[in-house]
């Protein structure tokens, strides 16, 4: 990496953050604003929110964050900014790894060429001699046991999704508006997590009946990227919580594939 786009890279990764935060600050301010009736926070209990959601942002958090920076410190377009290579440096700089792209094709074989030899000529035959006595056929050499093949390998699944969330209610002994928590979907199930590692429960997907990204009511069209919620539901009940900085397509296309891959296959058994 040469020094120019190295140094480029240091300042983008230096304003990555504040970029990070600026993007998650209004999203947390109209979260607020939509759910004012179960959820009253001051502007400090806000400001706490919005830093651990940037504490716990994910790659694709952190690369649009640097994307954006990037646009305005060299002067090109956010789609030519998030495939940059001072991006994808600046994203490494921050200690976020980025998401790794799809492997590359096998390269094809050559094909064999195949050579015919010219056929010798036919000598005269030999002088007949007498035949020597038959020797004993020496017995065949023990044949080796075929190898067993390995078995097959299992197709990778989907991606895990973790998400930071807001609880907007269902969940017992859980406050509504508690924003210290993180969803994990996985293939055991979905996982609601508060703080740093306190498991509060876990779902199976053989208990997840249904499981919907939908938009906020109430939320103005130019806004709608901002104003996503997860709604789960049991045969006991519903759980609901908003996803702050994440747009309800993006959020579904993570979704989607692993309900589909395990709820659909344990429920055909």
């Amino acid at each position: 990496m040469t020094e120019t786009l190295e140094a480029a890279a240091q300042r983008i990764a230096e304003r990555g953050r504040d970029a990070l935060v600026a993007r998650l600050r209004p999203a947390f301010a109209d979260a607020a604003k939509d759910h004012a009736d179960v959820l009253r926070l001051t502007d400090e209990q806000l400001e706490q929110m919005v830093q651990q959601a940037a504490d716990q942002a994910d790659a694709v958090q952190w690369r649009r964050a640097l994307a954006a920076v990037a646009t305005k410190e060299l002067g090109i377009s956010l789609g030519e900014a998030l495939i940059h290579p001072a991006v994808a440096r600046a994203q490494e700089l921050v200690g976020v790894p980025a998401r790794s792209g799809p492997p590359a094709a096998p390269a094809p074989e050559p094909e064999a060429a195949a050579a015919l030899a010219p056929e010798p000529e036919p000598e005269p035959p030999p002088e007949p001699e007498p035949e020597p006595p038959p020797e004993p056929e020496p017995e065949p050499p023990p044949q080796p046991e075929p190898e067993p093949e390995p078995p097959p390998q299992p197709e990778p699944g989907p991606e895990p999704v973790r998400v930071s969330a807001v609880h907007l209610g269902g969940v017992a002994n859980l406050p509504v508006g508690a924003s210290d928590i993180e969803l994990h979907l996985t293939e055991h199930g979905l996982d609601i997590i508060q703080g740093i590692s306190t498991t509060l429960g876990r779902l199976g997907w053989d208990d997840i009946r249904a499981l919907e990204v939908t938009s906020a009511r109430g939320v103005r069209r130019r806004r709608r990227d901002l104003r996503t919620c997860l709604v789960v539901r049991t045969a006991t009940g519903e759980a609901s919580f908003a996803i702050p900085a994440v747009a309800p397509e993006e959020l579904r296309a993570h979704v989607e594939p692993l309900r589909k891959r395990y709820a659909r296959g344990r429920r055909g058994r």
